[in-house]
């Protein structure tokens, strides 16, 4: 019995070191048992900013000890990009890994590389962040070489700056921005170590340019050496040394000196990492290999293990960023552009119908309101639009024929709409990137508008049902203090025959020989001066059609009396 249970255990002491065994080892700095996970995906934009703060905030709220940046993005603008990149390095916990599942291209790469660790799921890809100006409707344009190199800038300072801080190769995480600077991996020949070399250092190593076919970067091995990430010395820096100095996480990192003529012979070519023609664009195997990816993670229970996690929690945007991400949109904002103008053609040359008034009110509102919710858009430009539109208003209805007030409101409308599109300063690149977009989208919405103006004034007119609903919402307006013009009404006959004193689109007013009244034309919209006949007599106005001179005999031989309602 004794040898029997002590066999037994030290059966199952066995099965436990050897599961202890087998299990991997967390790191102290990776370990956390309260995980967050806060997926980026779609386009980068102001929104995102905006939810990774509020989502990263009520992680740590919760107890959580580790923030994982789920990323499946295609990129985004700069300026929410660097916003996110500063709070990853300054707010957001040390314990930050960004996991690569499955793309992370342009913007989703420089954030990746701001986080303390890379893990990519086993099909993922990481790179191609070089910035580009999209316009909605025209895709991409080209940037001028000064243009670019500005622009650039900033981009390449905040992945040297990762790069620094997380030990990576500056030239590598630079090839991501740049064109231009091809990169091949050397191994030292005693199988020491491993560096990435550039174009001069390749040449006064192996004496010739790499061949064109040159091979691949294999797979990462166990018995790989280690790689030596190219460094610059602090001292060696921008003018922007004594700040990066001064911030003490980034003394320890020192990397290798380049490499001359002295070392020739003593390293072998692994193969070509990226062309001169190339942006950089890494996959899982590449990645591990060039110590940009510490693993390869393929779901929530691989990361919970990669982290020795007992609790891993999913952060996901809230109904209202989805909301605003949606109205904000370039599509959406054409569309609202255009309900906004043809619903106030329509109320202006409907007065008193209100429906329409009501729809280009609340199109104004989502175009310049929605991105107040979450504290993206200044007040004044929907002050600019609704003053603009007002002004076209009068020009319609109190001073036809002026025009200033009709070509000073138009500019505040123009103004007011561009305005809540940009939200950068303009005398930066992402400011003229997002005034560019602005453009576009609103002569976009102002050409889609035009063609509802067009259908609304063609076609609308001759549909009879169209013309009813306008009647109906202004003949509801019956009661009320005395009317002027009940005496001119009270006259007015079916079939009697005068002349619009307004322009009929379709209520206006006409006069009969007794003084003008309310009129509204059953037909075609009908121009000031244009004769026209009563059809109908409704309270408070008439229908009417236009005449020519044939029908106005007709009309005088079969006069009927009057009905004060239908014919």
């Amino acid at each position: 019995m004794r040898r029997a249970l002590l066999a037994a255990i030290l059966s199952v002491s066995a099965v436990a070191e050897g599961h202890a065994q087998s299990a991997p080892a967390v790191p102290a700095a990776r370990q956390a048992s309260r995980v967050a996970v806060v997926p980026l995906r779609g386009a980068i934009d102001d929104v995102t900013a905006e939810s990774v703060d509020r989502r990263v905030q009520l992680a740590l709220d919760e107890g959580a000890q580790a923030i994982v940046l789920e990323l499946d993005t295609p990129g985004g603008d700069l300026m929410s990009t660097l916003r996110i990149c500063d709070a990853v390095k300054s707010r957001l916990p040390a314990n930050t890994v960004a996991w690569v599942h499955p793309h992370a291209y342009s913007a989703g790469a420089i954030i990746a590389l701001s986080a303390r660790e890379i893990v990519m799921s086993p099909s993922a890809a990481m790179g191609d962040a070089a910035p580009v100006q999209a316009v909605p409707g025209l895709g991409m344009l080209p940037l001028p070489a000064a243009e670019r190199a500005k622009v650039e800038s900033p981009v390449v300072a905040e992945v040297v700056d990762s790069a620094r801080r997380r030990g990576y190769d500056e030239r590598l995480v630079a090839s991501f921005v740049r064109l231009g600077q091809p990169l091949w991996l050397a191994e030292r020949t005693d199988g020491s170590a491993r560096a990435i070399i550039d174009a001069q250092e390749h040449n006064a190593l192996f004496g010739s340019s790499a061949p064109a076919d040159a091979a691949q970067i294999p797979a990462p091995a166990a018995a790989d050496p280690p790689l030596l990430p190219f460094i610059q010395k602090l001292s060696q820096t921008a003018p922007a040394a004594p700040a990066v100095l001064a911030r003490p996480d980034l003394e320890p990192q020192r990397g290798r000196e380049a490499l001359g003529a002295g070392d020739r012979g003593q390293w072998r070519l692994v193969g070509q990492i990226v062309g001169p023609e190339q942006l950089l664009v890494v996959y899982p195997d590449e990645a591990r290999a060039l110590n940009l990816a510490s693993g390869v993670i393929a779901d929530d229970t691989a990361l919970a293990t990669w982290f020795g996690a007992t609790t891993l929690t999913r952060y996901e945007e809230s109904w209202s960023e989805a909301l605003v991400r949606f109205l904000t949109s370039w599509p959406v904002r054409i569309a609202l552009i255009a309900i906004l103008l043809v619903s106030f053609f329509i109320e202006a040359s409907s007065p008193g119908l209100g429906i329409f008034g009501a729809i280009s009110l609340a199109a104004l509102l989502l175009l310049t309101g929605a991105p107040a919710l979450l504290g993206l858009a200044q007040w004044w430009p929907a002050l600019a639009v609704a003053c603009g539109l007002l002004l076209i208003l009068a020009e319609v209805v109190l001073f036809p024929g002026v025009a200033v007030p009709a070509i000073a409101g138009g500019i505040l409308v123009l103004v007011g709409l561009l305005a809540s599109f940009v939200t950068r300063d303009l005398s930066t690149p992402a400011g003229q990137s997002q005034l560019a977009s602005a453009v576009a989208t609103v002569l976009g919405g102002c050409f889609a508008a035009g063609v509802g103006i067009w259908i609304a004034g063609r076609i609308l007119p001759r549909t009879r049902g169209a013309a009813r609903l306008v009647l109906a919402a202004e003949a509801g307006v019956a009661s009320g203090p005395p009317d002027p013009q009940g005496a001119a009404r009270d006259a007015l006959r079916v079939g009697d025959v005068g002349r619009a004193i307004t322009p009929l689109r379709p209520a206006g007013r006409a006069d009969f020989g007794e003084g003008p009244v309310d009129a509204q034309s059953v037909g075609e919209w009908l121009d000031a001066g244009t004769r026209v006949r009563v059809v109908a007599l409704r309270p408070g106005s008439c229908e009417v059609e236009g005449v020519d001179g044939h029908d106005v005999e007709r009309a005088a031989a079969h006069r009927t009396p009057p009905s004060g309602g239908q014919p």
